[in-house]
């Protein structure tokens, strides 16, 4: 097994979202040298833990009991990893701040997508309304610009049906590159 701290140890710092993948990597680390047993898997997830960390699950019933399965109870089920409000809070943070570059946008459709994937995943989100969010996380002056060109752009576009995320970033990539530059007024 690799020394803790070594770059092929597996490391956890107590970000609860990150545990599967870290118990995923000590069973893959396990499984490299023939470590099968419950008890060797949970030290040596004990040991790349961090020191809290390591110091709570010591004290689990299932670490004596020596059962890797209900080591950390709850580990297996990512089902509400995110939920709609998280979404949600996602979107209103996003339509807070203007839309000023394209790595603002490519962070946006990565932080949102990520969730908003993992939600339609599990059908707690539509198509629909994943494409009605994705715009709303615009801000208000940028979304109306957007909107117009949209507009403008799809003729024949029904008003009450939501924009396709493709043409929501092929016209928000769009407007960045044509984007006035900002003004310097001097005294």
């Amino acid at each position: 097994m690799p020394l803790r701290g070594s770059s092929k140890a597996s490391k956890f710092d107590g970000i609860a979202i990150d545990l599967v993948q870290f118990l995923e990597d000590i069973e893959m680390l396990c499984e490299d040298v023939e470590i099968d047993t419950p008890d060797d898997k949970i030290k040596w997830a004990c040991h790349y833990a961090s020191h809290d960390e390591a110091e709570l699950w010591v004290t689990l019933p299932a670490q004596q009991g020596n059962d890797w399965n209900a080591f950390y109870p709850g580990a297996e089920d990512d089902n509400h990893k995110y939920t709609c409000i998280n979404l949600n809070g996602l979107v209103t943070a996003q339509a807070a701040v203007p839309m000023a570059s394209h790595g603002m946008l490519s962070e946006y459709i990565r932080n949102f997508t990520h969730i908003a994937s993992f939600l339609k995943k599990r059908k707690k989100i539509s198509q629909g309304e994943q494409e009605v969010k994705f715009l709303n996380g615009f801000h208000p002056t940028f979304k109306t610009q957007l909107l117009n060109r949209l507009t403008l752009v799809f003729l024949d576009h029904y008003l009450d049906k939501p924009w396709p995320m493709k043409d929501i970033i092929a016209h928000t990539m769009f407007l960045l590159s044509h984007k006035p530059p900002a003004c310097h007024h001097q005294p």
